[in-house]
């Protein structure tokens, strides 16, 4: 299987960089594959997938989702009905910085992992550890509780699972390939354990850049990366798609 490549924009872009770079990945084999997936902010995403993406091979990803279910008197929540609608294929989840900026906690995000398997979505659920637990060696541990609330989840389908180190996001550094590999190894033993009926792929992402890709790409059991920073620079995001 191709590996993939996820592109999280964040809060960013306004709809002339929207316009000039989907457009400019639309017609570039590098970039025009269907294992490179643009993570878009919400106003953005019908506008790409129904103008221009849309003889694309390009998928979509939202940043997240509503951890309500149903429609109903939620303002300003947007549930995975909605977003398939919409054209999504993926969404991401449990991103670091929900957790720390809006305190998502691990019963909210379970319930937006199962929100997305009930409307046809493949989660991307993101996990890692702070340099507090880095340094004093409880870093393991630290991963598998955020890992341990899918066991909670009665109907489990295709899964995406992204290490993201606290430390290396938006910081310019990067775990090692040792610290990588370990810390993959150990998610990937964790998950064939508990789920070996599924298929599991497991990303990397922090700080990771057309330099580093390659490297990161070759490892063991990663299935492809989870770019921030990088992917808002068209020369620097075409140059990582051109890894796969």
């Amino acid at each position: 299987m191709k590996k993939l490549i996820v592109a999280n924009w964040k809060m960013n872009g306004e709809l002339s960089k929207i316009n000039a770079d989907l457009s400019y990945y639309a017609k570039l084999p590098e970039t025009n594959k269907p294992n490179v997936v643009l993570a878009l902010p919400y106003l953005y995403i019908v506008w790409a997938k129904q103008r221009l993406l849309m003889n694309s091979q390009i998928k979509i990803a939202a940043q997240d989702l509503s951890h309500y279910r149903n429609c109903g008197a939620y303002t300003g929540k947007i549930n995975g009905s909605m977003l398939k609608d919409a054209g999504v294929d993926y969404v991401i989840i449990g991103h670091s910085e929900r957790r720390t900026l809006m305190g998502e906690n691990g019963a909210i995000l379970i319930h937006k992992v199962r929100n997305a398997f009930e409307s046809g979505l493949i989660p991307i659920l993101c996990v890692g550890e702070p340099l507090s637990a880095r340094d004093d060696g409880s870093y393991l541990q630290f991963i598998e509780l955020q890992l341990s609330g899918l066991e909670d989840i009665e109907s489990f389908k295709d899964i995406i699972i992204a290490y993201e180190p606290c430390w290396a996001i938006g910081t310019g550094k990067i775990a090692s390939l040792v610290e990588i590999q370990e810390v993959i190894d150990f998610i990937n033993r964790y998950m064939q354990k508990r789920f070996a009926y599924v298929k599991i792929t497991l990303l990397y992402g922090g700080s990771v850049n057309s330099q580093n890709v390659g490297d990161i790409l070759a490892l063991e059991n990663i299935g492809g990366v989870l770019v921030g920073g990088a992917s808002l620079k068209v020369t620097d995001f075409t140059a990582i798609c051109e890894k796969i």
